[in-house]
């Protein structure tokens, strides 16, 4: 009689270099689209339209834009943040030290928006 469950030997490869690279690097594209867009959206509210912030939408979009602004920095700076020796991910060449600020400067931001 065959055994009809088998068990399998899943083992997981590692990424390879390119894969890390992608997984490492390509949030920064978006993150810095985000800081500029951001800054469009504070600028265009304090600049040009300021009577628009006598409203409190607006002074709440405000906010969460200057929110999203910082964010996007730390987005952006998170591949460098990570410990250096940390197997599997290029780039990293932080301490354990800016890889706890970063995550936890990331977690109040996204809260915060």
């Amino acid at each position: 009689s065959q055994n009809t469950t088998k068990e399998r030997n899943l083992t997981v490869m590692p990424p390879t270099i390119t894969q890390q690279r992608a997984i490492a690097f390509a949030p920064i594209p978006f993150a810095i689209i985000s800081f500029f867009s951001s800054s469009y959206v504070i600028y265009y509210l304090i600049c040009k339209e300021r009577h628009k912030l006598k409203r409190l939408y607006h002074r709440l979009v405000l906010a969460m834009n200057f929110a999203l602004l910082l964010l996007s920095f730390v987005s952006a700076w998170s591949p460098f943040a990570v410990p250096e020796g940390t197997p599997n991910f290029v780039g990293a060449s932080g301490t354990i030290n800016t890889c706890t600020a970063q995550g936890f400067i990331s977690v109040m931001l996204t809260m915060t928006v």
